[in-house]
């Protein structure tokens, strides 16, 4: 096996911004198993907690999982009391997602497990060095979920305005 530290220096940045994201996501994965949650589950429980009541559709196109993967995984969560899914009454296609108070009340407590996890991977940097690499990230960001958009399978971006792309996705 390769040491890392010895090849750092020959790989590419997308190879190393994938190891990145696996170092970081096993990371996160052992911060939500500590308060009792699945890695996933914490992702979708995140996004609730920016905008409830969206639908299963746009949940998946904001977390770009693909709709079964979203659906299957909502399921267990209302098995397990996190959320509650509910059709629209205007258009029964639509299923909306809705946080449970049990979901509610654990907010506080994930919220402060990704700050502690952000603040880990800050401290490493400078305050230009964490400003850099976030405006790299969205970009790097904006690009491929651009590419990702090309054809009717769009993804929406996750940021404000998810209800617009509700709209679009309908």
């Amino acid at each position: 096996m390769v040491d890392p530290k010895e090849d750092s220096g020959n790989l590419t940045l997308g190879h190393l911004l994938a190891q990145v994201c696996r170092l970081f996501g096993s990371r996160r994965r052992t911060k939500l198993e500590s308060i009792g949650l699945h890695h996933a589950q914490g992702l979708i429980l995140f996004q609730l907690w920016q905008e409830e009541g969206i639908s299963q559709r746009v949940l998946a196109r904001a977390l770009y999982i693909t709709p079964p993967t979203a659906t299957n995984t909502l399921k267990r969560m209302e098995r397990d009391g996190w959320i509650k899914r509910r059709r629209e009454a205007s258009d029964q296609r639509v299923v909306r997602v809705y946080l449970t108070e049990k979901a509610k009340r654990l907010r506080r407590e994930a919220r402060a497990s990704f700050r502690e996890l952000d603040g880990e991977m800050t401290s490493l940097l400078t305050e230009q060095e964490c400003e850099t690499l976030r405006e790299a990230l969205l970009k790097v960001q904006r690009y491929l979920s651009k590419q990702s958009s090309a054809g009717a399978d769009r993804f929406c971006s996750g940021q404000p305005g998810i209800r617009e792309c509700e709209e679009r996705y309908r």
